[in-house]
């Protein structure tokens, strides 16, 4: 079952469309990376999934209950928070979930069995067991370890730590709220290979879809499952390893150039004609000449930049 399926995802930036028809569905156990140029709306795409920039047209279709955690290396240094606390309000509907069922289990301790309450009780448990369970936090504790954090960190005010440590912070966030679908944006930056290793092993193995915006091309190829290509305002969607991805997409080129290069040839050779006979004998040939140069202009492919 698809955690999320958007359909024609259209973004405009000053009335210019940024992208358009932007359309992909993700599962659990999918890691889809987002590729193409700076600028392309990669990072753009991620925030509108989770309603930080309104979207101008498409559909986005979730999972009942979905649960959405987003990296995006902004931690509020001067918010007051420990590191422990910042990283569980990555699930501070968890911790409300908590506060909901002992208010409930109150009331029926005290005799309240009415329908509605066993009702608002159950679907609270069930909340609370999608997110993982009463084991919550302990997730949140393993995760700041597996990323480099020491027990002695853990209760220490954001303001202490470096901009590197906040990064590392931030992913820890998005991680330990347990979400259906994780949203990353740059999760490599400022980790050290064992906290690369550790967030490579911890991705393959969760519970979740997951969307990613990465420069890091070794660790793409580690943990991408398919790619989403973003470019000149369309995108284009490949089900497969970054390598297999960047291989075809190579071989694409490739075509697309050698195609662009007769494409130029034949015009080029047709002008010749026209510029030769235009006027005489072969007036009539040369005005054919002259169609065939447009059918081939209506449907000309430009040469790959680059």
């Amino acid at each position: 079952m698809s955690v999320l399926i958007a359909s024609s995802l259209r973004k405009e930036l000053s009335g210019d469309p940024l992208f358009d028809g932007v359309s992909f569905k993700v599962e659990r156990g999918d890691r889809l990376a987002l590729a193409g140029p700076n600028g392309a709306g990669k990072t753009t795409l991620l925030r509108s999934l989770i309603g930080e920039t309104e979207l101008a047209g498409g559909e986005l279709a979730w999972e009942k209950g979905a649960r959405v955690g987003l990296h995006d290396q902004r931690p509020p240094r001067d918010a007051g928070f420990s590191l422990r606390e910042y990283a569980l309000s990555g699930a501070a509907d968890l911790a409300e979930a908590e506060l909901e069922l002992r208010r409930l289990e109150e009331a029926m301790a005290a005799g309240d069995h009415a329908p509605e309450t066993l009702r608002r009780y159950g679907e609270t448990q069930a909340r609370l067991e999608h997110g993982g369970g009463y084991g919550w936090r302990d997730r949140a504790t393993a995760v700041l370890r597996g990323l480099g954090f020491a027990d002695a960190d853990l209760d220490r005010g954001l303001e202490t730590f470096s901009g590197g440590e906040l990064t590392r912070a931030s992913l820890a966030r998005a991680l330990a709220g347990n979400p259906d679908l994780l949203l990353l944006d740059e999760p490599t930056n400022h980790l050290d290979m064992a906290s690369i290793e550790w967030l490579e092993q911890e991705l393959s193995t969760i519970d979740a879809a997951v969307i990613l915006v990465a420069h890091d091309r070794w660790f793409l190829e580690s943990v991408a499952t398919s790619v989403l290509e973003l470019e000149e305002g369309r995108s284009t969607y490949f089900p497969g390893k970054w390598h297999v991805w960047r291989q075809e997409k190579a071989a694409r080129l490739a075509m697309q150039a050698r195609f662009a290069e007769r494409q130029a040839e034949d015009i080029a050779r047709l002008e010749r004609f026209v510029a030769r006979f235009r006027y005489g004998t072969k007036s009539r040939q040369a005005q054919a000449k002259l169609k065939q140069i447009a059918r081939i202009e209506a449907v000309r492919v430009e040469a790959p930049r680059g």
